[in-house]
């Protein structure tokens, strides 16, 4: 589920989804596209025992390639603008 809290974008995992699914849905939508694009999911909601599907997340977002848009076989990009990184460094900083 996704709903607007905030002009952002949410994902709700509750306990009766199917962990591999979901696990599969949050990474896609928060760095598909790079995470640069205004659907781009940003925060996830863990309901109950799905808390503990969070370790499994983790390895499934590292997996991802970085590098070049143009090369074959990339999943990650460099960011698409430099306002954009100066964004990210800051908000960084600030967590």
């Amino acid at each position: 589920m996704q709903c607007n809290m905030g002009a952002k974008n949410h994902g709700v995992i509750m306990p009766d989804a199917d962990k591999e699914d979901a696990l599969n849905a949050l990474v896609n939508a928060a760095f598909g596209a790079s995470g640069q694009r205004c659907m781009a999911l940003t925060t996830a909601v863990f309901v109950g025992e799905t808390s503990n599907w969070i370790t499994e997340l983790i390895p499934k977002a590292q997996s991802f390639k970085i590098g070049a848009g143009n090369e074959e076989g990339i999943d990650l990009s460099p960011v698409c603008y430099k306002e954009l990184k100066e964004r990210i460094v800051q908000l960084v900083a600030t967590a």
